[in-house]
């Protein structure tokens, strides 16, 4: 059985990747899909979330964006790509 928490971690795994600087998790629920977002070295990850009212710290955030999966994965991108050097 696995308890709500045991996503926490994975979008962690992104971010431990060579050559990734932005890692983001999806997840669905009742309000549309909460993501997690993650970043090493430069990106302010919170500075993304807040474009979808979301929040957080530098290299850590989160939000909820109000779409389908694909909509809400083409929107996280596209504004997290807007960060990347």
């Amino acid at each position: 059985m696995h308890s709500l928490g045991d996503h926490e971690g994975l979008v962690e795994i992104g971010r431990d990747l060579e050559g990734v600087e932005v890692s983001i998790f999806l997840r669905e629920t009742e309000k549309g899909f909460k993501a997690s977002l993650r970043s090493n070295e430069y990106v302010n990850v919170a500075e993304v979330a807040s474009i979808f009212s979301g929040g957080g710290h530098i290299r850590a955030a989160g939000c909820t964006i109000p779409y389908s999966l694909e909509l809400a994965k083409e929107k996280i991108i596209d504004r997290a790509k807007l960060f990347l050097n």
